[in-house]
């Protein structure tokens, strides 16, 4: 035992002696190196969540706006978003119905004169807490 302690007092004296990295560097590197990439990804991760959901709401904002351009245009609401590309007199007030960001459709519900717009977000489900909507009427 006094032999180790003895050559790692020589160790600490005489640097050149040192030839590399000890397995508890390494591992302290690698530990930090871990802990700094979770948490770029978890912030990158939700940002993506973020982006998506704005991305939705502006998407519904336009499919609003189409539904009021039809209503000035017919005198009613479309009864579905498909309405609004083969409309009456072959008008197109758009070209596609688009998709939500999760690649779902948006959800049409019209009530006497009032519409529902909206997207199942991120977990596909209608009618859940991550839904995004928008009313028109």
């Amino acid at each position: 035992m006094k032999q180790f302690f003895k050559n790692l007092a020589e160790l600490q004296k005489r640097p050149e002696l040192r030839k590399g990295m000890t397995l508890i560097e390494i591992m302290i590197v690698v530990t930090l190196m871990v802990a700094i990439m979770g948490l770029i990804g978890w912030n990158v991760i939700g940002q993506a969540d973020k982006a998506n959901d704005g991305l939705a709401e502006t998407q519904l904002k336009s499919l609003k706006s189409n539904c009021e351009a039809y209503r000035l245009y017919y005198r009613k609401f479309p009864d579905n978003l498909e309405a609004l590309v083969n409309t009456p007199d072959n008008r197109k007030i758009i070209d596609e119905v688009p998709e939500d960001p999760w690649g779902n459709p948006y959800n049409f519900e019209k009530n006497g004169n009032k519409i529902k717009l909206y997207s199942s977000g991120s977990d596909g489900i209608p009618n859940t807490e991550d839904d995004i909507v928008v009313n028109i009427g």
